[in-house]
């Protein structure tokens, strides 16, 4: 997708996050907004015929109204009603991508990636999440990856910081230092 499309689902995005914000049902607005973010994506063919613009808006709307009335709330029914009169059920899932993204900053929450050598039990997860927490000062959404290549140590990312505690960083700043070293006793 291009910038405009990104800027097009921020939009709406912040839309609906104002409206939510004024009506005080932010959290409930991000509950339904990704319980029909996964509707639609288990649906190919549902999200196809919501999102073409083969097919007539009233007919879209009439679907939208079908899959969804009585099972949201009021505003989370009549912005999908927007989205799908404009043309935008496309972007759904960029707005709602955004939609959590404000809805994080509001509770406080950092998106952390943490990277480790091989998986780790429930336990451990929630020791370092709890430690990334209290050192940022923020509430942490971690994401959790695995490379075995890493050999051992850990990784973390949040913001535009990397803290890169690895056991290949490690040797790799080893011999560095040995080189430098080498080269100073070398002149």
């Amino acid at each position: 997708m291009s910038d405009i499309d990104t800027r097009l689902g921020r939009i709406y995005a912040q839309a609906l996050f104002d409206l939510a914000g004024q009506s005080q049902m932010i959290d409930s607005v991000k509950s339904e907004l990704d319980a029909v973010t996964a509707v639609i994506a288990g649906d190919k063919d549902f999200e196809e015929v919501v999102s073409s613009p083969c097919f007539y808006t009233d007919f879209k709307e009439k679907l939208v109204n079908k899959a969804f009335f009585g099972k949201l709330g009021e505003l989370t029914m009549d912005f999908l009603m927007v989205v799908t009169r404009h043309n935008r059920m496309a972007f759904l899932p960029q707005i709602a991508a955004h939609y959590d993204g404000f809805w994080q900053g509001y509770h406080n929450y950092c998106p952390v990636k943490v990277t480790v050598s091989k998986p780790l039990n429930e336990g451990e997860v929630g020791k370092i999440s709890a430690e990334i927490a209290s050192v940022i000062n923020k509430q942490v959404k971690l994401e959790l990856a695995v490379d075995p290549s890493i050999i051992g140590g850990i990784t973390i990312r949040y913001g535009d910081k990397m803290v890169d505690n690895t056991v290949r960083s490690r040797l790799q700043q080893a011999v560095k230092t040995i080189i430098e070293q080498g080269r100073l006793r070398g002149k």
